[in-house]
């Protein structure tokens, strides 16, 4: 059998840890998942409370419910199931389950970036399905607005010969991606106080970066030659440099997960 990786030795585990998510995540996921109808009945409680009456929802309320269950989730999710790997006891118990370090490094790839997004968009639009169905003042289905709105995003900016490759759904699962993927991290590497020093770990990095890509194109810089750059090459050196921020990002959150995971030890 191939200590590295085998597709059944995986499949097991990935049923394990699947049904794990589940029991350390599920309440999580779907209290979250029901974000429209906690603010559907806040309000409807405000109404009757100053206005002695129910009203409509109106879409941004439920645009911005939309915006904190998926900030929520992010954050939450990976540090809920897997920041008892830093436990000893369960860390311990974790390291002895019969599968490889690369195959639980996958298995962590597909519950993050693939089976949690899959879940909460299912839950959360049958949700807002189901109250736009049975109550007559929630009149808006926020989903397929929401979906209008992130699909309005593509291809907004543009020249005549190049435009900005950089489409709505694509960025926005790809930031579920990058920023779960990151609080994983922060998870797994953190022993205590796993969501604040993720925080604190992302705002130092952000300022790095800040600061070197302001010397690198900044005004001050000897590379800023704006009148040497015309739109069409702008916009493929943005295209260019989006590309490759997603790519870096991605690389060095799989490598610190995956190195993060091989070394863990009680």
């Amino acid at each position: 059998m191939n200590n590295t990786f085998d597709i059944k030795r995986f499949w097991r585990y990935l049923r394990y840890d699947l049904v794990s998510a589940i029991q350390d995540s599920g309440t999580l996921l779907v209290s979250l998942a029901a974000m429209p109808a906690w603010f559907f009945l806040i309000q409807q409680l405000f109404s009757l409370v100053f206005g002695h009456e129910f009203r409509p929802i109106n879409t941004p309320s439920l645009i911005f419910a939309y915006l904190v269950s998926l900030t929520m989730i992010v954050i939450f999710f990976p540090v809920q199931h897997y920041g008892k790997l830093t436990d000893k006891k369960a860390g311990s118990d974790w390291i002895l389950l019969p599968a490889s370090r690369f195959e639980k490094f996958l298995s962590m790839l597909v519950v993050c970036c693939v089976a949690a997004p899959i879940a909460w968009f299912a839950m959360i639009t049958a949700c807002d399905g189901l109250l736009y169905l049975v109550f007559g003042t929630y009149n808006t289905f926020a989903m397929p607005e929401i979906f209008h709105s992130i699909n309005g995003m593509i291809a907004h900016v543009h020249t005549d010969n190049v435009q900005f490759a950089m489409n709505g759904p694509v960025s926005v699962y790809l930031s579920w991606c990058q920023n779960i993927l990151a609080f994983g991290l922060g998870a797994i590497f953190f022993r205590k106080n796993k969501i604040v020093y993720t925080f604190l770990a992302l705002m130092a990095i952000g300022i790095v970066c800040t600061v070197t890509s302001a010397g690198i194109i900044g005004a001050d810089s000897p590379l800023y030659k704006p009148e040497a750059i015309d739109e069409d090459n702008l916009m493929r050196l943005l295209n260019f440099g989006i590309y490759a921020i997603w790519v870096v990002v991605f690389v060095l959150l799989d490598l610190g997960l995956y190195f993060r995971i091989k070394t863990i030890k009680h």
